[in-house]
């Protein structure tokens, strides 16, 4: 007589492969952006790295010109009390030559020196032009009349 052995059932492997189906196409182009971001991050990260071992007050460096500005207040009307600034000292005065006409709008005007820029009214004191009597706009840019001189703006 032979033994027969019962029938068994095939293993199947876990988890069955109709349960999870196969990754979709997006999430292939999703790790791929991933992956490239995280290029871009490595690259980026190393090149600040670099210029700050080669130059270290390379991020330090203002990015525009700076401009001093100074008050155009009379002495008078300061309020006592006031928080200290430092004093501006030129190498020399200005003189009415040293100014030109930025912007005139209404009855204020933008006024440029070396290195400084001017926020002016009428009666405003400005050094090297003296105390400021009109402020005109105009199709030119405008005119500041003020006692040492009288400004006019070219436009071009």
């Amino acid at each position: 007589m032979s033994a027969s052995i019962p029938h068994q059932p095939a293993v199947k492997a876990w988890p069955p492969a109709d349960l999870y189906p196969p990754a979709p196409r997006s999430d292939r182009i999703l790790n791929l952006g991933l992956v490239g971001l995280g290029f871009l991050s490595v690259g980026f990260f190393s090149a600040v790295t670099i210029i700050s071992a080669l130059d270290p007050s390379y991020f330090n460096r203002p990015l525009l010109d700076q401009m001093i500005t100074g008050s155009t207040e009379k002495p008078d009307a300061l309020v006592e009390g006031a928080m200290p600034v430092p004093k501006l000292v030129r190498a020399v005065a200005l003189t009415p030559r040293d100014f030109q006409i930025v912007m005139v709008y209404g009855s204020e005007a933008h006024l440029a020196s070396p290195g400084e820029l001017w926020r002016v009214r009428v009666g405003s004191l400005v050094p090297g032009l003296g105390e400021i009597l009109a402020i005109e706009p105009g199709e030119n840019g405008g005119t500041v009349r003020a006692e040492n001189a009288t400004l006019t703006g070219v436009r071009n």
